[in-house]
């Protein structure tokens, strides 16, 4: 793994994808938004590699539901398998895993204590769990942020 350059974390849903980024040096995480109502996946690739060319980013990270004990599962393998079709899509960057348990959870937790509400969630909800997808990375491989 390089040292420098902008990693982008997806966290992927049927509907809503979110997106985070670090700055080059990885030492921040900026929430970028979601990706909503695509149509397909590999609708869904081309605007990810739009949005990879356009922020330079060199790693993407892609959030993976796995068990209690961190083990995959089923719906593990099929976020595996499409995360690497999202690596053959994209060419030169490669995809890596990470769990993703409770993000969800931890972002809807966060938006409830700032009073967000329940109808403007969703769209910051994802958001938020990919930030925390690529915080968990970050710490994992040895940076602070």
């Amino acid at each position: 793994m390089k040292n420098k350059g902008k990693i982008l974390a997806v966290d992927f849903g049927w509907q809503y994808v979110g997106l985070a980024v670090t700055d080059a040096d990885r030492t921040v995480v900026f929430g970028k938004g979601v990706i909503k109502d695509y149509g397909s996946l590999a609708k869904l690739f081309v605007k990810i590699a739009e949005f990879c060319a356009k922020e330079q980013i060199v790693q993407v990270v892609m959030g993976v539901p796995t068990a209690e004990d961190g083990k995959n599962t089923e719906q593990s393998e099929k976020m595996i398998n499409i995360g690497k079709t999202l690596e053959a899509a994209l060419k030169d960057i490669p995809v890596s895993f990470e769990d993703e348990s409770f993000t969800s959870y931890e972002a809807d937790r966060f938006l409830r204590s700032i009073k967000v509400k329940n109808s403007e969630k969703k769209d910051t909800e994802d958001e938020i769990a990919a930030i925390l997808i690529l915080k968990r990375y970050l710490a994992k491989n040895g940076y602070s942020v």
